[in-house]
């Protein structure tokens, strides 16, 4: 069975025409997981978090959160374009849902006008040349919201809504829309197993956060929940009509199998994100070829949230970091 995602090609740059063999894929993956950030200990424990960045050798642009996010789309890049098309066709749902932060980091260059900074960021994007042209392209922000709505469009009608959105409710509604939408987009696509698995337990932990922070917030009105979850969204109703804040601790243990003490920020958020860890490490040994790199994938964008907390952190207490930080 083909798994494929044609519309999104529009978007997406097609990639270098062949690529190569899944098994070279997998073994270069093998070595480049080995220079990812393990002993956070040290990194924390170092005069500061630069400095320990130069002993990689990976000073420069990253150190910066703006940096770092560049870094990671560069290896995200790295791994498609080393991908044959059947490969391709398999992640690009997943690599088309990250680069929607890049769309988000783009708008909000162009809304402060800073060009500059959006030219260097799309240069280390997925994005085809006609769509970054889109967004280079120097116009009003919200007629490029618009622009990008009618090419998203092809994907989901409710991508025509973003400039209305945007107009009405601003950016940070208009990129909550987009995602979601984009999500229920994916739901409804024919995925790989070890991808159609993974944006379902995505689906779940952002129902959770949601369901958290309107409880933590005690808004009355019921928020909007996602389709394409484990968790029915019947039980997700149930624990925000009772007003239980701690009533988001079982949700928690029947995605992750963690059990928190207290439904803290904190320790639901890195918990939900500890038990995708452990999922795609799973999916890893058990699928050698996609889940093992969804896993590589997964892992690199948890280095670079660390990283990007660190970075925002700098002269916080080192043992407040700790807590934040995946390990």
């Amino acid at each position: 069975m083909r798994y494929s995602m044609r519309k999104g090609g529009e978007i997406l740059e097609c990639g270098r025409e062949g690529g190569y063999p899944a098994e070279y894929l997998l073994s270069r993956i093998r070595g480049r997981r080995t220079s990812l950030i393990t002993d956070w200990a040290a990194f924390l424990s170092s005069e500061t978090p630069l400095d320990y960045l130069s002993s990689l050798e990976r000073a420069g642009a990253e150190n910066s959160p703006e940096g770092v996010w560049r870094r990671l789309l560069r290896e995200y890049r790295w791994v498609y374009r080393q991908m044959e098309e059947g490969l391709r066709e398999i992640f690009r749902p997943f690599f088309l849902y990250t680069e929607l932060r890049t769309l988000f980091f783009c708008l909000r260059f162009l809304s402060a006008g800073e060009m500059t900074r959006m030219e260097e960021l799309l240069g280390h994007s997925l994005f085809s040349k006609g769509f970054r042209k889109l967004l280079l392209g120097g116009g009003d922000v919200a007629d490029t919201v618009g622009a990008v709505g009618k090419v998203f469009v092809s994907l989901a009608p409710g991508f025509g809504q973003m400039k209305e959105i945007f107009l009405t409710k601003g950016i940070r509604t208009m990129e909550l829309h987009v995602t979601n939408t984009y999500l229920d987009y994916v739901r409804g696509s024919r995925l790989h197993p070890v991808i159609r698995a993974f944006f379902s337990r995505l689906v779940d932990a952002r129902n959770i956060m949601t369901l958290y922070k309107y409880l933590r917030w005690e808004m009355k009105v019921a928020p909007r929940f996602l389709s394409g979850g484990s968790i029915a969204e019947a039980r997700l109703r149930d624990v925000f009509a009772r007003e239980d804040l701690f009533g988001v601790i079982p949700l928690v243990r029947t995605l992750t199998g963690e059990v928190i003490e207290t439904p803290g920020p904190t320790e639901v958020e890195n918990s939900l994100y500890r038990g995708m860890t452990a999922f795609l490490r799973r999916a890893g040994r058990s699928t050698p070829g996609p889940g093992l790199i969804l896993d590589y994938l997964w892992r690199c964008s948890v280095e670079a949230r660390n990283l990007g907390i660190i970075l925002y952190g700098q002269g916080t207490d080192r043992e407040d970091l700790k807590g934040e930080l995946l390990r």
